[in-house]
């Protein structure tokens, strides 16, 4: 088992991001952010919107999200549904049996006459089954808006950037430059990954890599083109990578 919450929270501060931008990136609303990173799952609308949003903030991160989901089943499993006797409860008595009975007869009998009234009372006919249906205009919706389009010549405001070693491979990650806070240090084996978001407030992350014949880059689900053949250094924004 494993805290969900500040799982989420760690990744996110580690990534230097703010709910506002977690919000507009992803439409989750920064009180359902808050909430899911302090596990107060109560105060999400329903259970199934807890866990669509716990699997998209966790996906989001770079996170595994089914993880998430399933660990937040088995910390909170659905309620059990209580199972209704058959026999009817002792504490009714013989003589009320049949007078409740009686009730529940008489109920929908009385509905039904109503409606029957209602239908065929006076100064009312009914509609001849030859009559065509009235045809009742649908209503008219102003046509949404398109989405505005971004500028191509302007970057995105957040890109996602992958490592994945096909090797093992000696990488420090730091953010801005060589001097920057680390984000990672040390060696990655064959198949690990890490991943790492460009916000508007962290636009550069600097690399130094050690064996970058073993190491493959993407950036927002695009390969991009080593650019060492020996050990040495690159820096990565949300335009691509330059040697640094």
């Amino acid at each position: 088992m494993f805290e969900i919450g500040s799982a989420l929270r760690v990744a996110r501060e580690r990534q230097g991001l703010e709910r506002a931008e977690v919000e507009r990136q992803t439409r989750i609303r920064q009180r359902y952010l808050a909430a899911l990173e302090e596990e107060r799952f109560e105060l999400i609308p329903a259970r199934a919107y807890a866990k669509g949003f716990l699997r998209l903030y966790a996906d989001f991160l770079g996170l595994d999200g089914q993880r998430f989901v399933d660990e937040f089943n088995v910390r909170f499993p659905e309620p059990e549904l209580l199972e209704l006797g058959s026999r009817a409860p002792t504490s009714i008595g013989r003589g009320r049996a049949p007078r409740l009975a009686l009730v529940l007869v008489a109920v929908p009998v009385i509905a039904l006459l109503g409606v029957l009234a209602w239908r065929f009372g006076t100064g009312h006919r009914a509609p001849s089954t030859s009559a065509s249906a009235p045809t009742t205009a649908a209503p008219r919706h102003a046509a949404p808006s398109a989405p505005p389009q971004p500028n191509p010549a302007s970057p995105a405001r957040t890109a996602h950037l992958l490592l994945q070693a096909r090797g093992r491979c000696w990488v420090s990650a730091r953010v801005g430059s060589e001097a920057g806070h680390v984000l990672y240090e040390g060696t990655l084996g064959t198949g690990d990954v890490l991943r790492y978001t460009l916000a508007p407030r962290r636009p550069r992350i600097w690399l130094r890599i050690g064996a970058p014949w073993n190491l493959q880059l993407a950036l927002n689900h695009k390969r991009i083109s080593m650019l060492l053949s020996r050990p040495g250094n690159i820096v990565v924004t949300r335009r691509g990578i330059a040697s640094a």
